[in-house]
């Protein structure tokens, strides 16, 4: 069996080190393993004549448009967007990914928005750049502040247990079926996100980004959001109709936002986001770790794990639903 792994170069926390390709070969001894740079396409396509697994993160795995021998793609992140083409959909080739690898820094990324809004840190840090003592008269607490919590996979259960922690009041949408931990005081269905949305001081958005999805959130649904109220995005950017967005922070529909995640990335220099006082925007990175690739290769050799002894992959994608 061939194992395929593609990098980015430049980009150390993804990179594969020694001690992660002797985790993989322990699992499998006979595995012949590939690393090749993202930036190689040409020889990525050589080395897929014969691969029976490719692996990378979802920026480093280019689109796979010729399946060839491929019986499985493992997307080293939790998105598969850009492995799941129509040839891979159509295909017997399965998909996994790293789903759950990202909870502990992305809690911490929405904790830390939380905190720059509550304590007024975005109006602070500006008048630092500009040296301009100015006490902030509006600072607030995040003790009793409702959040809401769309979508409760890994990331979503993560950060509303860490609010809970600090004493926010933690209120969440999803799926049919999921129980209510103790962690969060009230559970609605996404059906229901209307009706969740004014009770919020925040609501972050923690959805995967699939069809259903797309441009969930829009005018109608931040005019359903309190005046005062803040809006987050780690998931992915197609998730917010961004110029509605944009609309709704000029006309104070909402009181800020802050985003990881963008439509287009990077985001644009005349994006008018940039420029806005009462936005946060962090590169894409709410999920990055010294930890981050440790923790993608113990998750694949699970799952390597799982399809040397012919078993259903823990991480398995369904094609069909995105993630």
């Amino acid at each position: 069996m061939k194992i395929l792994l593609v990098e980015v170069e430049g980009a150390p926390l993804h990179q594969f080190r020694d001690e992660h390709l002797e985790k993989i070969r322990s699992m499998a001894p006979n595995v012949e393993i590939a690393k090749v740079s993202a930036s190689d396409l040409q020889k990525i396509e050589s080395e897929l004549e014969d691969a029976d697994v490719l692996a990378g993160t979802l920026w480093a795995i280019p689109p796979i448009h010729d399946v060839k021998n491929l019986k499985w793609i493992h997307s080293f992140s939790a998105g598969v967007e850009r492995v799941l083409t129509p040839e891979v959909r159509a295909s017997d080739v399965i998909v996994g990914n790293c789903s759950g690898i990202h909870a502990i820094p992305i809690a911490e990324h929405i904790l830390g928005f939380v905190l720059i809004f509550t304590r007024r840190f975005y109006k602070t840090f500006r008048n630092q750049e500009k040296k301009v003592w100015e006490k902030q008269g509006d600072v607030t607490e995040l003790r009793d502040k409702v959040v809401l919590i769309v979508g409760l996979g890994h990331i979503g259960r993560e950060a509303a247990k860490l609010l809970h922690c600090v004493g926010a009041l933690v209120i969440a949408v999803d799926q049919p079926g999921k129980e209510r931990p103790d962690f969060i005081d009230e559970m609605y269905l996404l059906e229901q996100l209307d009706e969740a949305l004014p009770k919020a001081d925040f609501v972050v958005s923690c959805v995967p980004y699939t069809k259903e999805t797309h441009h969930l959130f829009d005018m109608a649904k931040f005019r359903r959001m309190r005046g005062t109220a803040v809006f987050i995005n780690i998931s992915r950017g197609g998730v917010v109709h961004e110029g509605e967005l944009v609309e709704a922070l000029r006309q104070k529909v909402i009181a800020g936002a802050a985003l990881d995640v963008t439509e287009t990335e990077p985001l644009p220099k005349e994006s008018p986001l940039w420029e806005m006082e009462n936005v946060i925007i962090t590169p894409h990175h709410s999920g990055w770790s010294e930890k981050y690739m440790d923790r993608a290769v113990d998750l694949f050799c699970v799952n390597l794990k799982a399809y040397l002894q012919g078993e259903r992959l823990p991480n398995l994608v369904d094609k069909e639903k995105g993630f």
